[in-house]
């Protein structure tokens, strides 16, 4: 195997590595998050708010999800 061809696997592995973790970050926000990843901005104040709860229900409800 020559260099060049290393570098490609090394690079993809990564690339798959990366878009298995936005992945899951995405499926963190639609499923879970309940104002856990804005209080690290925006303090006590999120859990009241729940802005991205609000923002992400109806496709909440569109999957499946229970959030109530």
């Amino acid at each position: 195997m020559s260099v060049l061809t290393l570098a490609r696997e090394r690079g993809a592995g990564r690339s798959t590595a990366v878009l298995a973790l936005a992945g899951l970050a995405l499926l963190y926000l639609l499923v879970l998050d309940q104002g856990q990843l804005l209080s690290l901005v925006q303090g006590a104040t999120a859990f009241d708010q729940n802005l991205v709860h609000e923002f992400l229900h109806d496709g909440r409800h569109l999957l499946g999800v229970p959030c109530h």
